[in-house]
């Protein structure tokens, strides 16, 4: 697939295909974007399944994200430059502490499911040509505490890594860990200076 968004950073201003943002405004070079985390949600707890429902009274995640495509070119044309993602989405009910869903790209191991992967594919070719950005989180409170060990957590980071380079995105800015207090990260491990990069350019 011929890549056509790229995403970059210049100074203190951000570049969309080498060309300031919102040029002549006060927002310029700033990136304008809407936490879209649930683009993507899931939940593979049967016992919690059943209270997303759907316009069909059952919840089909497939659905849920060509239905969010769908709406990205109105996004668009009102301005919206990128939207943020999140591999182990948000929560649907606000701040929840307690979260029983499951809605995480991963298995205990750290796996990649392939579903759940062919859904975030799908947002960032989507994104890629309209010309809009994608940051896209790798981890969230609530759910990452999902992972089994340490050797998890580094295989999701190297899994992911290797997804995005072989796909050849280059209009993705990678977030390590939404709000980094997590219980398999936490601050002393993900420095806020970090925890959000640039991915236009391929693993250096």
């Amino acid at each position: 697939m011929v890549r056509k968004t790229t995403v970059s950073i210049r100074g203190d201003r951000w570049l969309i295909n080498g060309r300031v943002t919102c040029p002549g405004t006060r927002v310029e070079g700033l990136l304008m974007n809407s936490r879209m985390v649930q683009a993507t949600f899931d939940d593979l707890n049967p016992e919690t399944r059943s209270r997303w429902g759907g316009p069909c009274g059952v919840w089909d995640a497939e659905a849920n994200t060509d239905r969010f495509i769908a709406q990205l070119p109105v996004y668009r044309e009102h301005g919206l430059l990128a939207v943020t993602t999140n591999f182990q989405g948000g929560s649907p009910e606000g701040y929840s502490r307690d979260q029983p869903w499951n809605n995480s790209a991963y298995g205990v191991d750290g796996t990649l499911r392939a579903d759940y992967a062919g859904r975030m594919g799908r947002v960032i070719d989507a994104c890629d040509g309209l010309g809009m950005v994608v940051i896209l989180g790798l981890f969230y409170f609530g759910q990452d505490e999902r992972l089994r060990d340490e050797a998890a957590v580094v295989r999701v980071v190297d899994q992911v890594t290797d997804w995005l380079v072989e796909r050849g995105d280059r209009n993705v800015l990678v977030e390590i860990g939404n709000e980094v207090d997590l219980d398999r990260l936490g601050f002393e491990r993900v420095h806020y200076g970090t925890a959000f990069c640039a991915w236009s350019v391929g693993r250096n």
